[in-house]
């Protein structure tokens, strides 16, 4: 049985409620139960400066580890600039061995509140920076922005923050990305 990572923040945490739970691993676990075991060890609030210091808690024996960081090092009020989350997000995946990169999510764009921290110019700038970087590292990119731009109905896949997934969100979230991570398994 193979062994997968999950290393990211708190939308892989599937915080809910102010509690992170196993909402995103439990689904993942699910559609993922004839291929692997799957461990998550992301940190909600983390940026990839954390990440880069949160290295040393990944096993090194795993077949793959999902990276998904970005939309906190993206945000204006708590964030990073981009050459370092270049180069943070580098270091990640030179540390990590084989891997996927998802890219940024989409914050409810009728959430004024959490938007005020985000634009559609610097969403889109971080996230062509981890599709560069994945490439640079011949690591998959899943992406998640262009994905949720074209939902219908966006705001049912958020909670009321505008940022956390909603279990349709979830669900959407890692129906993306399982794919992915099977091709890379098999």
């Amino acid at each position: 049985m193979k062994k997968i990572i999950l290393f990211g923040d708190s939308i892989f945490n599937g915080y809910r409620d102010g509690c992170d739970t196993n909402l995103v691993t439990n689904l993942f676990k699910k559609q993922l139960k004839n291929y692997t075991q799957v461990e998550n060890i992301s940190k909600s609030g983390a940026t990839t400066v954390e990440g880069v210091d949160y290295l040393v808690q990944i096993p090194v024996e795993k077949d793959l580890t999902v990276v998904e960081y970005g939309n906190n090092d993206a945000a204006t009020a708590w964030g990073i600039n981009p050459e370092n989350y270049e180069r943070n997000l580098g270091q990640i995946l030179d540390t990590v061995g084989k891997s996927v990169v998802v890219g940024l999510c989409y914050p409810d764009p009728t959430n004024s509140e959490i938007n005020q921290f985000y634009g559609d110019e610097r969403l889109d700038l971080f996230n062509s920076i981890a599709k560069k970087v994945a490439f640079e590292h011949k690591s998959p990119f899943v992406d998640i922005l262009s994905a949720m731009r074209k939902l219908k109905h966006i705001s049912t896949y958020y909670q009321a923050d505008g940022q956390h997934l909603t279990d349709k969100g979830n669900g959407f979230l890692v129906n993306q990305i399982v794919p992915t991570i099977k091709k890379e398994l098999d």
